[in-house]
């Protein structure tokens, strides 16, 4: 499963004012305005990474295999996850899996919510998630589908949302909801979990954990594995380098948290976003603009990339 296409920049115009977006959160503790995290504790996304973490030995390699164009790309509208979220009034749907090959739908014996006017991704994926607090289910959706009143997904997964975040809809088996970065965490300031990334350079047939398989086709001795977790240095003095305000963001966070590759992707690197439900149509919506990101694969090309290591 793929999770983005060769990157292309779509110009809008910004919408509004340019709000102020906190970035300075104290290394050791949580904001009280910071979302509710999904998953358990001790799931991979939301440990931090030890002081004393090891670099892989081949690390450099990996990092000089990626064919960097100094950029990131964001997935904020194509690729951008739509996440909703059920309550006991959403409706409910049985709805099959159209690839039978590949085993039972996951979706068989649930009765799936879908809220009213949701809509999957705009790629090729046809992503959703819906996350139903009641049942402390996630439903994920890969090429969803509603038409003449009912809903068909190519195929799925339910994720327990107190699990570790694997055993997912992703080429890796990672949750699709694990590491995205939410709209509300750029709102607030602080994104608080790994990141979740995609290469265009995964390994074929080797993976590690916390990864349970891999989608890569790729057979270079520089490939990245699925599961691996990918940190920018943290001797970096990323106040020095006049980030954005989404870009600090996002460089603490891989600082302090790191990403998972997770699937594979149409770019060297790609960080997947939340989708902004409430902007206009093919733009990233308010958010994201005051917060720095203008457009659909911005790359953030003020973070030093290339100062990006896989742990061991």
């Amino acid at each position: 499963m793929t999770t983005g296409r060769s990157p292309r920049r779509i110009t809008i115009a910004a919408l509004g004012a340019a709000v102020a977006v906190a970035v300075t959160v104290s290394a050791g503790c949580a904001r009280a305005d910071t979302p509710r995290q999904p998953f358990a504790d001790d799931s991979p996304f939301r440990m931090r990474i030890p002081a004393d973490a090891q670099v892989d030995p081949n690390s450099a390699a990996m990092i000089r295999g990626v064919d960097w164009d100094d950029s990131a790309s964001v997935s904020s509208i194509e690729f951008a996850v739509p996440i909703y979220t059920a309550d006991k009034w959403t409706p409910r749907y049985t709805i099959p899996c159209l690839i039978t090959e590949w085993g039972p739908c996951p979706f068989d014996g649930h009765r799936v919510p879908v809220p009213d006017g949701a809509w999957p991704q705009y790629g090729s994926d046809g992503a959703m998630v819906v996350i139903d607090p009641d049942s402390r289910n996630i439903y994920e959706f890969w090429r969803a589908q509603y038409k003449k009143g009912s809903w068909t997904t190519q195929f799925a997964a339910v994720t327990d949302l107190d699990g570790s975040g694997w055993g997912g809809a992703t080429g890796s088996g990672a949750s699709r909801l694990a590491g995205v970065v939410r709209v509300a965490e750029i709102k607030q300031g602080w994104i608080p979990h790994a990141l979740a990334m995609g290469s265009d350079n995964v390994c074929a047939k080797v993976f590690r954990p916390p990864a349970l398989k891999t989608d890569g086709q790729s057979t270079k001795p520089d490939c990245l594995p699925e599961g691996a977790r990918l940190q920018l240095d943290p001797e970096l003095d990323i106040d020095s380098l006049g980030l954005t305000p989404a870009e600090h963001m996002v460089a603490q966070a891989l600082q302090q948290y790191g990403a998972y590759i997770i699937d594979v992707g149409g770019a060297p690197l790609g960080i997947s976003f939340e989708r902004d439900n409430a902007a206009a149509a093919g733009t990233v919506g308010s958010t994201y603009s005051a917060a720095g990101i203008e457009w659909d694969y911005d790359g953030m090309t003020n973070i030093p990339w290339k100062r990006l290591r896989v742990l061991k």
